[in-house]
């Protein structure tokens, strides 16, 4: 069973290597701009790539933004670096660049972390998931077994509309 009540306290979450983080809840709002700054990271992306072709500059350092699997990929691993920078408070399992300390939580730091498989995408899945469980908790009834444009039928239903004819008007002879 899954309470319909928006969590509001930071809450952990357990990834892969060891590494634990502390987020705190996702909202529409924060999805939101997630994925509008990951939209318009793609598309500057984009543009680099677009005018380098056209100058006939080397792309070799840009993903290959022609192939529609490559741009999709580009865009997920884009959002999940979005949520984890908007959204990680704190986490335990990373270690700063001299392997004695706790490296601190920064854009750069979470973007490094978040690109190593698997942790960005059980980030990914963990984070969104309750989001997901909670939205199918409230739309729990379903369509109907005729669905949704299905003929409704039952003694109060409306008859058909009587038609009468109505013609275009006759386009002008010249």
């Amino acid at each position: 069973m899954i309470s319909l009540s928006t969590p509001k306290d930071a809450f952990d979450l357990d990834l892969p290597y060891g590494i634990t983080v502390t987020v705190k809840p996702l909202t529409s709002s924060g999805m939101s701009a997630a994925q509008a700054a990951a939209r318009r990271r793609l598309e500057s992306l984009e543009s680099q790539y677009r005018e380098r072709k056209e100058a006939g500059l080397l792309t070799d350092d840009l993903p290959d933004l022609d192939d529609a699997a490559e741009r999709d990929g580009l865009y997920h691993g884009l959002l999940v670096h979005e949520l984890a920078a908007r959204h990680i408070l704190a986490w335990s399992g990373v270690l700063a660049e001299d392997g004695e300390s706790e490296a601190p939580v920064s854009r750069e730091a979470v973007a490094a972390v978040m690109d190593l498989y698997p942790v960005g995408e059980r980030f990914f899945q963990e984070f969104t998931l309750r989001q997901v469980l909670l939205n199918a908790a409230k739309n729990a009834s379903g369509p109907s077994a005729a669905g949704t444009s299905g003929r409704a039928e039952g003694r109060n239903t409306a008859g058909a509309a009587k038609s009468k004819d109505s013609p275009a008007p006759k386009a002008a002879s010249a």
